[in-house]
C-alpha cells in the first residue's frame, strides 16, 4: 500500500476547482444573463449549500462506520449527480422553475463532495500512502485561477452556456481520477480498531470548544461567497464586467496557489490557531478595503489579500479538525468543518441576493464588514481551547 498519490490527488484537486470557477463563482452572472433576479439567484444558491450541509454530516458518518472505499465512491457518485443535472439544463427545453431547481441540485451535490476531498488526503496518509495536501491543494487553486480566466474570457465573448461544456468535462475529468484511488480497507480496520466512532449528537458533546469555533467559519465563510458570489455587482459600478471578474478571480487564487503549495513549511513556522486568527484578520481587512474600494484596479490588488486570509482558512482547516478530532471521527470532523463553511455560504448567498434587490451594493459590503468581524472574534476566543476527550 506504500505509494505516492500526490499527483493523482493533485489531478482531482484541479478537476474539482477548475469546476468550481464555473459552478459556484460564475452561478451569479451565468443565471443573471438566464433571467433570474439576484434574490432569487440568492435563494437557489443558499437552499443548494443548506442541502450540502445537511448530506454532509450524513455521508462522513457513512465513511466512518463502512471505511474501505466509500469515500472515493460518494465522490463519484455526487460528480456524476452534478453532470446530469447540468447536462439538463443544457438540453432539455425546462420551465424556469425547474431550471433553477435542477441547477440547485447539481451545486448541491458539487458542494456535498468537499468534506470528501480533504478526508481522502487524511486517510491515505494514515495507511502509509503519501498524498502532499498542500501541493495537491495549492496547484488545484492555480487550476481555479486558470479556469476563472478562461471562463471569465469564454462567458463575455460567447455566452453563458459555454461555462456549463467547460464545467461538465472538467467533472468527467474528476469521476475518472477518483475511480483509480486503491482501497482504504486495512487503514479503517485499523482506525476502527484503535476507538470506537461516535455518532452525531454525541459528536458535538465530545468536541464542544471545536463546534463552537466552527461559527468563526461560518462568519468568514458568509463575507467570502457573499462578496465572490456577487462580485460581478461589486465591479459593475466601478466599470467592470465579467471579464473584469474573472481577472480578479485569477489574481486572487494564483497567490493562492503560491501560499498553499508551500503550506506544510509554512507550519513549521506558524502554528495552525495562528493561521486561523491571521485568516480571520485578513478577511476582516479586506471587507473594509472592499466597501472603500473605487476602481477595477483597487479590486485587483485586493484580491491579493487571499495569501492570507482564504490561503489561509481553506488548507488550516483540514490540520484543524485531524488535530481536535478523534481519529475514529475524522470524516465526521472534516465533514462538520467544511459544512460550517457551506452553511455560511449559504447564509452569505441568500443575505447578498436580499440585501443587493433591496438596498444595494453599498449593505451588501457593510454587511460583510460585520460578518467578517464576527467571525475573527469567534476565532480568537475559542481555536485556543481543548476539548476533553
Amino acid at each position: 500500500m506504500r505509494k505516492n498519490l500526490t499527483l493523482r490527488y493533485t489531478v482531482q484537486q484541479c478537476a474539482y476547482w477548475a469546476a468550481a470557477a464555473g459552478v459556484v463563482s460564475f452561478a451569479t452572472a451565468f443565471l443573471l444573463e438566464k433571467g433570474f433576479a439576484a434574490s432569487h439567484i440568492g435563494i437557489l444558491l443558499a437552499s443548494g449549500n443548506l442541502l450540502s450541509c445537511a448530506a454532509q454530516p450524513v455521508l462522513a458518518g457513512a465513511a466512518d462506520r463502512i471505511g474501505g472505499n466509500i469515500v472515493k465512491w460518494f465522490i463519484a457518485g455526487l460528480t456524476a449527480v452534478s453532470m446530469c443535472c447540468f447536462s439538463a439544463i443544457q438540453l432539455l427545453p425546462l420551465s424556469a422553475v425547474i431550471y433553477g431547481l435542477v441547477y440547485l441540485l447539481g451545486v448541491f451535490a458539487f458542494d456535498a463532495m468537499n468534506p470528501l476531498l480533504n478526508a481522502v488526503s487524511v486517510s491515505y496518509n494514515r495507511i502509509g500512502c503519501k498524498i502532499n495536501y498542500g501541493v495537491g491543494r495549492g496547484i488545484g487553486s492555480f487550476a481555479y485561477a486558470i479556469s476563472a480566466l478562461v471562463i471569465g474570457k469564454v462567458m463575455a465573448a460567447w455566452g453563458a452556456d459555454w461555462m456549463i461544456w467547460i464545467c461538465l468535462a472538467l467533472l468527467a475529468a474528476n469521476v475518472l481520477v477518483t475511480v483509480t484511488y486503491p482501497s482504504l480497507v486495512e487503514g479503517r480496520a485499523e482506525d476502527r480498531r484503535q476507538s470506537q466512532c461516535c455518532s452525531v449528537p454525541v459528536f458535538f458533546r465530545r468536541y464542544k470548544w471545536y463546534c463552537v469555533s466552527l461559527l468563526g467559519v461560518m462568519g468568514l465563510a458568509m463575507f467570502h461567497a457573499m462578496t465572490e458570489n456577487y462580485l460581478i455587482e461589486v465591479v459593475a459600478p466601478l466599470g467592470g464586467d465579467s471579464g473584469t471578474v474573472g481577472i480578479a478571480l485569477f489574481v486572487a487564487t494564483a497567490i493562492e496557489m503560491v501560499v498553499i503549495v508551500n503550506f506544510d513549511w509554512l507550519r513549521t513556522k506558524i502554528s495552525d490557531t495562528w493561521l486561523l486568527k491571521l485568516a480571520g484578520i485578513s478577511f476582516l481587512v479586506k471587507s473594509v478595503a472592499f466597501l472603500l474600494a473605487r476602481n477595477v484596479l483597487t479590486i485587483y490588488a485586493i484580491q491579493l489579500l487571499q495569501a492570507t486570509s482564504y490561503s489561509f482558512l481553506s488548507p488550516t482547516q483540514l490540520y484543524y479538525a485531524d488535530a481536535k478530532v478523534d481519529p475514529a471521527d475524522m470524516v465526521k470532523g472534516q465533514a462538520f468543518i467544511t459544512a460550517s463553511y457551506t452553511l455560511g455560504c449559504a447564509i452569505g448567498n441568500f443575505t447578498g441576493g436580499q440585501l443587493l434587490d433591496a438596498f444595494g451594493i453599498r449593505v451588501l459590503l457593510l454587511a460583510g464588514v460585520a460578518m467578517a468581524a464576527a467571525g475573527t472574534a469567534v476565532f480568537f476566543l475559542t481555536v485556543d481551547k481543548k476539548d476533553v476527550l
